[in-house]
C-alpha cells in the first residue's frame, strides 16, 4: 500500500513540472504519418504494376482497400511483424534523437495491431555509453543502437525492423494529398514568432492545408489544454485516413510518394512496406490497442537529469500478451 501511495504522490508531483517532463503520447499523429508513408511507399509500386489490374470499380464501390491493392498486387501480410518505429526531429538528420519512439506489433492472425509508446525519458543503460534517456541511443549509434537498447530494456523483445520518420514532414504529407477536411470546432488563434508560429483557423468544415493542420493540432490555448489538443489529434488521425482511402488521392502519388521518401529510412522491404500498408488501412479503431509504457517520474536531484523510471512489473504489464520476446 506504501509502495502505491509513493507512487501516485510522485506522479501527482509529475502533473507540476514542465510539459518538456510530462508522458503525453503522440503516438496516433505518428502512426498516421507513418501509415501514410508505408502507404505511399507501398502503393507507389504500383506504378509498375499495369493498371488494369486493379478493380477500380470496387475501390469506388466501397470495397476494402486492402482486397483490391491485394488483388492487383499480390501481397499480403503473411506473418507478424514488430516494427521499431522512431520520431525524428533535429538538425543531425536520422541520427538525432528520437522524441517519439513505438513499438508496433502487425499480426494479420488476429487482426489487430499493438502499439507500445515508449517515452523518450525513460531511463536505460545503453550498450557502451552508460545510463542515459532512451531517446539519446539513435545519436550515439543510430537505429542499430537504438533497436538493441530497447530489446535490453523490455526483456529481450523481438524487433523485426525499423522505420525512422523526420516527423518535422507531417505538413508537406498532407500538402501532397491536398489537405484533409475537418470540422474546426471553434476559433483558434495564436501566435508565437520565437517558434514561427501562427495559429489563424476559424470554426466550420473545411480543407486544412500542411501549415493549418499543424496549427490545429498543437493550438493548447483554450480551457481543455493538452485534452482538447489530444482530441484534436485524433481528428487529424481520422481525417488522414479518409483522404488516403479516397480513390482520387491516387492521382497525387508521385508528388506524396517523393515527399515521403525524403522523410523516411526504414529496413523494410519493398515487399515487406506493401504487405504492412494494406494491412494498416484495413483496420478499424478497435482493432487498434494503444498504451504508454508505465512509470514514475524521478525525483529532483536523484540523478543528473529527470528520467521516467520503469520497473519489471511495468515492463511485463506492457509486453504480456501483446509483443513476443527472442
Amino acid at each position: 500500500m506504501d509502495d502505491n501511495n509513493d507512487k501516485i504522490s510522485r506522479l501527482s508531483k509529475l502533473r507540476s513540472r514542465p510539459l518538456i517532463f510530462r508522458v503525453i503520447s503522440l503516438g496516433k499523429i505518428f502512426i498516421g504519418l507513418t501509415t501514410l508513408t508505408a502507404v505511399g511507399l507501398g502503393i507507389g509500386l504500383a506504378q509498375i504494376v499495369p493498371l488494369q489490374n486493379f478493380d477500380w470499380g470496387g475501390l469506388v464501390s466501397g470495397r476494402n482497400p486492402q482486397e483490391v491493392f491485394a488483388e492487383g498486387l499480390g501481397h499480403k501480410l503473411t506473418q507478424p511483424y514488430q516494427v521499431l518505429i522512431m520520431g525524428i526531429d533535429g538538425a543531425d538528420g536520422f541520427n538525432s534523437r528520437s522524441d517519439t519512439m513505438l513499438l508496433v506489433r502487425f499480426d494479420n492472425s488476429d487482426r489487430r495491431t499493438n502499439i507500445l509508446s515508449i517515452p523518450r525519458d525513460t531511463r536505460v543503460r545503453i550498450p557502451n555509453y552508460g545510463y542515459a534517456k532512451i531517446n539519446a541511443a539513435n545519436v550515439y549509434g543510430g537505429a542499430k543502437l537504438a533497436i538493441s537498447t530497447v530489446q535490453q530494456k523490455l526483456n529481450g523483445v523481438k524487433i523485426d525492423r525499423y522505420i525512422r520518420v523526420d516527423s518535422s514532414g507531417l505538413d508537406e504529407v498532407i500538402d501532397a494529398i491536398g489537405g484533409v477536411d475537418i470540422d474546426v470546432p471553434k476559433s483558434m488563434k495564436y501566435e508565437d514568432k520565437t517558434q514561427k508560429l501562427t495559429i489563424d483557423l476559424q470554426p466550420g468544415l473545411q480543407t486544412l492545408n500542411g501549415k493549418q493542420a499543424e496549427g490545429f493540432i498543437r493550438f493548447r490555448h483554450d480551457e481543455l489544454g493538452d485534452i482538447g489538443r489530444i482530441k484534436r489529434q485524433q481528428m487529424l488521425l481520422q481525417a488522414l485516413k479518409a483522404k488516403m482511402a479516397n480513390p482520387l488521392t491516387l492521382i497525387r502519388l508521385p508528388e506524396l510518394i517523393s515527399v515521403i521518401q525524403k522523410h523516411t529510412d526504414t529496413n523494410l522491404s519493398n515487399d515487406e512496406i506493401m504487405a504492412i500498408a494494406l494491412f494498416s488501412i484495413s483496420l478499424k479503431s478497435e482493432q487498434i490497442h494503444t498504451e504508454s509504457l508505465g512509470g514514475i517520474p524521478s525525483e529532483p536531484y536523484q540523478f543528473d537529469a529527470l528520467y521516467w523510471l520503469v520497473d519489471e512489473n511495468d515492463i511485463n504489464q506492457a509486453i504480456s500478451g501483446k509483443f513476443v520476446s527472442n
